[in-house]
């Protein structure tokens, strides 16, 4: 792996990391998203630090470049969190549906109360 590419990963990952824990003391990230973030940019440190195990991890699995397999392993990761992040959504619309459904009923009972 390149020094241009380890030192980017490991840049990134640092202002990554500075950024998580600015929005942590701006209370704007629950702890849970907080884990991922932060073990997602230690990776990414760790691939900076030391390209040897990837370099060996690649030439293991077949890889022509070991840039090929972190790339791999960034998109693979972060489609997963975006796969997670989808049923998150899902359910939260399912909630607010739900919420307004609740409303409107109880809206509609209020109505028929003032009315008799």
């Amino acid at each position: 792996m390149s020094l241009y590419i380890r030192i980017l990963l490991i840049v990134g990952a640092g202002l990554s990391l500075v950024f998580i824990l600015k929005k942590i003391r701006q209370s704007k990230l629950k702890i849970e998203y907080v884990v991922f973030w932060f073990c997602f940019s230690s990776i990414l440190v760790l691939m900076g630090v030391f390209p040897k195990i990837i370099t060996i991890i690649s030439k293991i699995l077949g890889f022509q470049s070991p840039i090929n397999m972190v790339f791999l392993i960034i998109i693979f990761i972060l489609i997963i969190k975006l796969f997670f992040n989808t049923i998150q959504i899902s359910a939260l619309e399912n909630k607010v549906d739900s919420l307004a459904q609740q409303i409107a009923i109880e809206k509609k009972k209020e109505e028929e109360k003032k009315k008799n």
